[in-house]
């Protein structure tokens, strides 16, 4: 049986699952029963869900709830927001990073917190992005100092470190081959290294990511990811027109691997869209990603190359969505957005009362494929 390029363009929410603040980014264990998800008050939020993925609910499929959800206490240790989650290459552990440069490594089984190791400061101040290679023998780090460290997933030992282009660093994304590293910094540029020796192979510059506006630096890639074969690199980030409260049409370039030329380039929205903050790559040939921008704005959008636009984006109103993540069935995705229209829900504050938002977490069936003999 083979999967023609022909699909059902629907999503199907399948649940919400209400959090107890804002939240940054999702994660499911390789087996799919756990939910991870890094959160703005230090700690790393978990849920256990069927294994299989969530059931498909009765009725019209438009009241959705939380499902057989069973919230597991969080996890803590880390000093400021949780910037980024990975899990090992063999699904047995979390690697865990915030925006103090702590770095922090915990076994999925049981419910201990205590860190197998950890790195108070792994690197000086933000540490934005973990990535691990496919092989599982390295687990690469970088930030805000422009280093990029490579340690030993088991023990937690530095394998060697080495500069980026001297700017603030944003991602990073292993290629499938288990050798090749793409880390992406603020004005754009995009390098590929060597894991094995720390060199540097590649140069690129998406610089239309980039802009300086009077002091101000803004932009910056923020996604990086391969496609399954490793031909195609995916750059997520945003073409920002101006500084302060930052206005910018959401984009992503879909660059050759061999090359470096850009295959496509996606714009999606306006200029109140903001940033394409993550992008996936799914087995069936296509890619899914998340945007965030002006209060209340944000879409998940699913996008096959070639094609001029998405061929599916959220059904409803999805504001703010910072993060996405893909079931290692295939079947299902987990898309975090923001519960109010407001970063802080101030058009709620009354009598000095100012509550915090919270990052609802949002289940749903991907379309199918239409299968053909």
């Amino acid at each position: 049986m083979q999967l023609t390029g022909t699909f059902r363009s629907e999503l199907r929410p399948l649940a919400k699952i209400p959090t107890s603040c804002q939240l940054s980014l999702l994660r499911y264990s390789s087996d799919g029963s756990l939910l991870l998800a890094a959160g703005r008050d230090g700690r790393i939020h978990r849920w256990r869900l069927p294994s299989a993925g969530l059931p498909i609910p009765a009725g019209d499929g438009k009241t959705v709830t939380a499902g057989p959800a069973e919230v597991l206490a969080p996890w803590t240790g880390h000093n400021g927001w949780v910037s980024s989650l990975e899990i090992s290459a063999d699904g047995q552990f979390l690697v865990s990073a915030d925006t103090w440069g702590r770095l922090a490594c915990r076994a999925l089984s049981g419910d201990s917190e205590q860190p197998v190791w950890e790195h108070g400061e792994a690197h000086a101040g933000w540490l934005r992005a973990l990535a691990v290679n496919a092989t599982g023998s390295c687990l690469a780090s970088c930030g805000s100092d422009g280093m990029v460290r490579l340690w030993n997933p088991a023990d937690g030992t530095v394998l060697r470190q080495f500069s980026a282009g001297g700017q603030d660093l944003y991602s990073l994304a292993c290629h499938p081959d288990g050798v090749r590293l793409a880390v992406g910094d603020l004005r754009g540029g995009i390098r590929i290294f060597d894991l094995r020796d720390g060199s540097l192979l590649l140069t690129w510059e998406a610089a239309e990511f980039y802009r300086l506006s009077y002091i101000q630096e803004v932009g910056g890639v923020r996604w990086l990811a391969w496609n399954g074969a490793g031909s195609v690199l995916a750059a997520a980030g945003c073409i920002p027109e101006n500084g302060g409260f930052v206005q910018g049409i959401p984009a992503v370039q879909l660059i050759s691997a061999t090359d470096g030329a850009v295959i496509q380039q996606l714009r999606l929205g306006d200029n109140q869209e903001g940033f394409v903050h993550q992008v996936l790559w799914h087995p069936q040939d296509y890619w899914m990603g998340v945007c965030s921008g002006q209060p209340g704005r944000g879409r998940f959008f699913l996008h096959r190359v070639g094609t001029e636009k998405p061929f599916c984006q959220n059904p409803q109103p999805l504001a703010n969505c910072h993060s996405v993540a893909l079931h290692p069935l295939g079947r299902q995705v987990a898309v975090l957005a923001n519960e109010g229209t407001y970063g802080q829900r101030k058009s709620m504050a009354r009598e000095g009362i100012y509550p915090g938002n919270t990052s609802p977490i949002h289940i749903f069936e991907l379309p199918a494929a239409d299968p053909v003999s």
